[in-house]
């Protein structure tokens, strides 16, 4: 990289911050891996381990300077517990000159680059770094500019200390013949061993060029290659999986599905469909490319099955009511913007529209959507991940991202009047975009008293009210229709094998159909998993698979999330489904992506769902 070219370009181009945030990185033996939404500046202190940004390997030894560009994926794997602080910043003008080359081998360009290196003198970044965190609360037009201030010193001594390490490196031919080699040559079943013996040397000393020079392997870069080419091929052409596959060397659409989902935390069906679905609300030439992170949770990643049908509420082709609750399109013409009004919220008074129409969420999507409200923007991993909103939701609820990673500039983007976050520590970059409320749905006593609240926040509390009487019946009618036809003595179990070699039992709370099962129907729990789990108030508990038997009795309730996470002979090797009686216990299976979130509108759903499943069995 050439460092006078980066600086200068600092010199001609407006940033705005969008966040400052510290994640800590502990010790683990696979890469943590996320999808950053923007360009960011990332500083680790006290590090050991390794951080990949897309296919370059930085290996890190105390403190630690990178920047990453938007949408690039960083893979860390921490061998002493990491402090990582993220500056993340938009740039019109440095999106509008970059290029599409791989900048791994090519000049600065634009601010659309990565690059890392270890400064002498890591004392001066750490405390202007600490000191822009502690001013980042600060939302006074004096503070922003402050905090800026205090970025661009951060900036001119990084580059003063780039300068003085920099250091004339001898290119080595043989890496770029072979970068060149397999940029042409992606789509044949290549092997490094051809590779090394057209350039006359072995395959570890050719191994041993690609980290000296690039920090990475010529097998990472033969995918990073391969990735790019599947993505064009996903959004330019219609295409099968195993067409794709061919034309970019891999033998079957399963293995190209694997590594594409690896590589970018989606399958490469989900990318073409929210490619194409975004497509269709936005011009292409403003189009900007999904930013997707996957998180450290990986219940949090993002899965594509089919949709089951729920015939009873399934809305019809302009609107659709909830016993009395009106849930217009959001394409509807739209109404002039209301006066304000002062809410009072746990972070202080803060003036609001009277009828915020332009809602974005992180979190509380069925909250919102219980009350009549479609919000402009919310997480495409809460989306995807719980299709029984898909009828209340639409196609023009814009992607923001990771519910963990939200992209901010995407945020921005759409202008909302209102932003609703249940995580306090994302306040003061949400209240730099809009007026922000921090919803603590967790934190109530009752349904009633969480939907009442979000009523109070969007200035709708008689579609709550209303809301919340039609909830009590719809689950008091459910409680009475699955007594009659179930016996109050049968057990049921309810557990998730998608996540490795465990077997997660899933409790009253949380996510999951826990709380559909155990909270709204009622069901009884099996002894083990009363004593074990719901008893201690635990919201899962992981078990071995071959010891499941033990917790199963008349019902067993399995969130299956396709053939690779299921009942699949070949995912399983079945070792402990033999185990189960199926003439005593009974299996039903239920699409995981439909039961993730447990908010009051989701969980009812469920529930209803649940309970037809049952009594149809």
């Amino acid at each position: 990289m050439n460092i006078e070219e980066y600086g200068a370009l600092w010199e001609h181009i407006t940033i705005r911050l969008l966040d400052i945030r510290i994640i800590t990185v502990n010790i683990s033996e696979d890469p943590n891996t996320w999808i950053l939404p923007s360009n960011a500046f990332l500083l680790i202190t006290n590090g050991k381990g390794k951080i990949w940004l897309g296919q370059a390997m930085h290996q890190i030894k105390g403190t630690y300077i990178l920047h990453a560009s938007k949408g690039t994926r960083l893979d860390c794997l921490a061998k002493k517990s990491m402090e990582i602080h993220v500056l993340s910043y938009s740039s019109p003008e440095s999106e509008k000159l970059n290029t599409e080359r791989s900048q791994t081998y090519n000049g600065v360009e634009s601010l659309q680059v990565s690059f890392g290196f270890e400064p002498a003198y890591p004392l001066p970044f750490i405390e202007i770094m600490q000191l822009i965190y502690r001013q980042w609360n600060e939302l006074q037009s004096a503070g922003r500019i402050q905090t800026k201030a205090l970025f661009y010193q951060w900036l001119a001594e990084m580059l003063k200390q780039m300068l003085e390490q920099r250091k004339n490196r001898t290119k080595l031919d043989r890496v770029d013949q072979a970068v060149h080699y397999l940029k042409r040559h992606y789509a044949e079943p290549l092997k490094m061993e051809q590779v090394a013996d057209m350039l006359e040397c072995s395959p570890r000393y050719l191994n041993q060029l690609f980290q000296l020079q690039l920090n990475t392997s010529p097998s990472r870069v033969l995918s990073q290659i391969r990735m790019e080419q599947a993505m064009k091929l996903l959004v330019s052409t219609k295409g099968t999986l195993q067409e794709i596959a061919e034309r970019v060397g891999y033998e079957n659409g399963y293995t190209l599905s694997r590594y594409f989902k690896k590589h970018y935390g989606v399958s490469p069906e989900f990318y073409r469909k929210r490619r194409e679905s975004i497509i269709q609300d936005i011009a292409p030439n403003t189009f900007q490319p999904n930013t997707l992170l996957k998180s450290h949770y990986p219940e949090w990643s993002e899965r594509a099955v089919p949709i089951l049908e729920v015939d009873q509420i399934r809305p019809a082709q302009d609107s659709v009511n909830l016993k009395g609750v009106q849930v217009r399109k959001s394409s509807e013409p739209a109404i002039p913007r209301a006066r304000t009004r002062i809410l009072a919220t746990s972070m202080g008074e803060i003036m609001i529209p009277n009828k915020p129409s332009r809602v974005v969420v992180d979190w509380n999507l069925g909250e919102v959507l219980a009350l009549g409200v479609t919000p402009l923007g919310a997480p495409h991993s809460l989306i995807e991940s719980n299709q029984m909103l898909e009828p209340y939701i639409y196609d023009q609820v814009q992607d923001i991202g990771n519910h963990n990673f939200i992209s901010l500039e995407k945020v921005l983007e759409l202008e909302p009047d209102l932003i609703i976050t249940w995580n306090p520590a994302a306040y003061a970059s949400y209240a730099r975009i809009a007026p922000t409320v921090v919803y603590g749905g967790n934190g109530y006593a009752s349904v009633a008293e969480e939907i009442r609240e979000m009523g109070r926040i969007l200035n709708r509390h008689t579609e709550a009210e209303t809301w919340i009487k039609e909830y009590g019946r719809r689950v008091h009618t459910l409680q009475q229709t699955i007594t009659g036809k179930v016996s109050a003595e049968k057990t049921f179990t309810v557990i998730d094998p998608n996540w490795g070699e465990h077997i997660t039992l899933v409790g009253n709370t949380g996510t999951r159909g826990g709380k559909a099962a155990y909270g709204l129907l009622n069901l009884k729990p099996a002894g083990k998993v009363r004593q074990e789990l719901l008893e201690p108030g635990l919201e899962y508990l992981d078990i071995a698979r071959s010891a499941v038997g033990g917790y199963l009795e008349d019902y067993l309730l399995v969130l299956d999330n396709g053939p690779r996470y299921g009942f699949d002979d070949q995912a399983l090797g079945k070792p402990w489904e033999k185990s189960i009686e199926t003439d005593h216990c009974r299996v039903i299976s239920l699409d995981w992506n439909r039961y993730f979130l447990s908010d009051p509108l989701s969980a009812v759903l469920q529930a209803e769902e649940m309970a037809a499943r049952i009594m149809g069995h």
